[in-house]
């Protein structure tokens, strides 16, 4: 379950303050006149309280800390398949709009996409320009790419950015292409012999 380690966390926590407590109290209860604990007992009792303490509620905080930390990761994940399933359901999306209903920043939403791209899934197209985020098959596009060498969303030479990243240097449209559909514009076919 996400976000377990708080739980066990804030209970180890719990449990370490309160055994430190039960062990204290039982060390005050039993020193002084009639009590079976002379002072150095006592320290001694009082050291282990501390020690046994320290460990659990240190254990505790650990569990708490990597609960925090798999919480914010699964959050991110989350983010990143709303923007994945926002674009494979609708072909194209705003970015303005997308950034809007995620409530996150464009930068955001920039890096969901990189992360998807990175981990193999996302293809398509980002248009900054136009703000918008275009989903398409990435063999389509590779082979368009290398038929024309020519950006399909203005026309305009196209340069390698990036294993399996396509730029456009004129409207700044970056191509994400899946490793395997082949990537950047194919070289310009040779001249005819001359007669």
């Amino acid at each position: 379950m996400i976000g377990q380690g708080k739980l066990i966390g804030g209970i180890l926590i719990a449990a370490g303050v309160v055994l430190a407590a039960i062990i204290l109290m039982y060390g005050f209860a039993n020193t002084g006149p009639g009590g079976s604990l002379d002072r150095g007992s006592m320290g001694l009792v009082g050291a282990c309280a501390l020690l046994v303490g320290a460990v659990i509620v240190g254990a505790g905080v650990f569990f708490l800390v990597n609960g925090q930390s798999e919480t914010r990761s699964y959050a991110e994940v989350e983010k990143e398949k709303q923007v994945l399933n926002a674009v494979q359901t609708q072909g194209e999306v705003k970015l303005a709009n997308l950034a809007v209903e995620m409530n996150a920043t464009l930068e955001q939403i920039r890096q969901y996409v990189y992360d998807l791209v990175g981990k193999g899934l996302f293809t398509g197209y980002i248009d900054w320009r136009g703000g918008r985020l275009i989903s398409q098959d990435a063999a389509s596009l590779a082979k368009i790419i290398r038929d024309t060498g020519k950006c399909p969303n203005c026309g305009a030479a196209l340069s390698l950015a990036g294993k399996g990243l396509v730029k456009c240097e004129y409207c700044g449209a970056e191509f994400f292409l899946a490793p395997s559909a082949g990537s950047g514009p194919a070289p310009a076919p040779p001249a005819a012999p001359a007669r």
